[in-house]
Parts: C-alpha cells; structure tokens; sequence
C-alpha cells in the first residue's frame, strides 16, 4: 500500500493495486509519503515531560471593579 500526497490541497490518497501506484509516481501534482509506524510515547522516556507541576487555575471575580474614591 501506497500513500501519496497532493502538492496543492494537501490531502492525501491510498492505493494498493500495483498498477495505481506506478502511474501515481508519474504524476508531477502528488508526492509519495512514507508512513512510519510511531511507536507508542512510553517507549520515549525523554519525551515525557517530568518538571511540569500541576498549577490550579487562578479566581478571579466576574464583574466590574469597584470604584475607588479619590482622595
């Protein structure tokens, strides 16, 4: 199977007949991607961000301000 992507819109087209596949290549509008498979994120353990703390969200009250006089 055969993934290529269109160079104007972007979208993306699968084949798996052979025959499809080598008259995509001719084409000029369309790229072959190459799809790898990525492996799941527990298998990176660098990726997992471990200094990022939960923070609670921070109150605020609705409504205008109070007016203060001037003094």
């Amino acid at each position: 199977m055969a993934t290529f992507r269109c160079l104007q819109s972007g979208n993306t087209v699968s084949f798996t007949l052979q025959h499809d596949i080598d008259s995509m290549k001719g084409h000029q509008g369309y790229v072959r991607v190459d799809e790898q498979e990525e492996a799941p994120i527990a298998y990176y353990p660098e990726a997992v961000r471990k200094d990022t703390a939960f923070t609670p969200p921070v109150v605020r009250r609705m409504g205008r301000p109070r007016k203060v006089a001037n003094v």
